[in-house]
C-alpha cells in the first residue's frame, strides 16, 4: 500500500484529522504530509495539525493540540458541562508548575504535579474530536479555591446548578475538597444551599 493511501485511510478513520506526530509515530517521512496538502486532500490548519479538505474542527481541540500539557479547567469547564451561560472571554487551562505561559486569550493556572491529574477526563465533541478537562468535582473545587478571581454571579450560578444535578458526586466533591484542602469553605457553600 502506498504511503499517501495508508496516511488518507489513517485520516479517514481519525475523524479527518492529521498530526504531524501521528505521522511520525508511523515511521512514515512527513513529505507525504506536503504531497496530500498539494493534492487538496488535506488543509494546515496550525502548525502540526491537519485537516481533510472541508472538514471543520473546532477551536478548543486546536488550542490543545498547541497546548498539549493543557488541561481545561475553571470557567472554560463550566461551559463545557452547561454550569454557566457564559462563554468565557479566555480560556483557562491548567498547567503543571513548571511551565510558563504567556498569552493574553488564555487564564493560565498552575499545580503541583502531584495535582495536575486529579480528576482528568476527556470530553468529547460534536465533530468528533477529544480534549482534556477536568471533571465536574474537580472543576467546582477549582472554583472554590479561586474564588476570588472568580465572577461573582458565575461562581454563584455554577454552584446552584451544580447541586441541582441528577448526577452530581458528592462523595467525589468530598474527596477532592479534602485533597485541596478546602473542606471547610465547601462545607460553608454546601449549608447555604
Amino acid at each position: 500500500m502506498k504511503k499517501t493511501d495508508i496516511l488518507k485511510n489513517f485520516i479517514e478513520k481519525n475523524n479527518g484529522v492529521l498530526l504531524t506526530s501521528d505521522v511520525v509515530n508511523m515511521n512514515i517521512h512527513k513529505q507525504y504530509i506536503k504531497i496530500l496538502c498539494n493534492e487538496g486532500y488535506i488543509r494546515k490548519v496550525e502548525k502540526g495539525v491537519y485537516v481533510k479538505k472541508g472538514k471543520n474542527i473546532n477551536d478548543f481541540f486546536l488550542l490543545q493540540q498547541r497546548y498539549k500539557s493543557g488541561i481545561f479547567s475553571h470557567n472554560t469547564a463550566l461551559y463545557f458541562y452547561h454550569l454557566t451561560d457564559r462563554t468565557p472571554q479566555k480560556i483557562d487551562l491548567t498547567f503543571k508548575n513548571k511551565i510558563r505561559l504567556q498569552n493574553k486569550l488564555i487564564n493560565s493556572h498552575y499545580v503541583k504535579e502531584e495535582y495536575l491529574n486529579i480528576g482528568l477526563t476527556s470530553l468529547k465533541f460534536n465533530d468528533n474530536t477529544n480534549v482534556q478537562c477536568y471533571d465536574i468535582e474537580r472543576t467546582i473545587i477549582d472554583i472554590i479555591r479561586d474564588r476570588n478571581k472568580i465572577d461573582i454571579q458565575i461562581f454563584n450560578t455554577a454552584i446552584k446548578e451544580y447541586m441541582k444535578m441528577k448526577d452530581k458526586n458528592l462523595i467525589r466533591l468530598a474527596k477532592y475538597a479534602k485533597i485541596f484542602k478546602v473542606e471547610k469553605i465547601l462545607k460553608q457553600y454546601m449549608e447555604v444551599l
